[in-house]
């Protein structure tokens, strides 16, 4: 279960890699409007997510 749990956590990370990748790539051809910011800290949508 261990190499499983440690598998899942590495593709939630190579998803975050690739969401700044694409807010970044955005920002930059898009200079004339507000750049989008993206928190990549779960911490509180875990929470509420248990909370529901």
């Amino acid at each position: 279960m261990q190499r499983a749990f440690i598998q899942r956590r590495e593709q939630i990370v190579g998803d975050c890699v690739q969401l700044a990748t694409d807010v970044l790539v955005y920002n930059e051809m898009n200079t004339n409007v507000e750049p989008i910011q993206m928190v990549l800290d779960f911490t509180d949508d875990v929470t509420e997510r248990w909370a529901a």
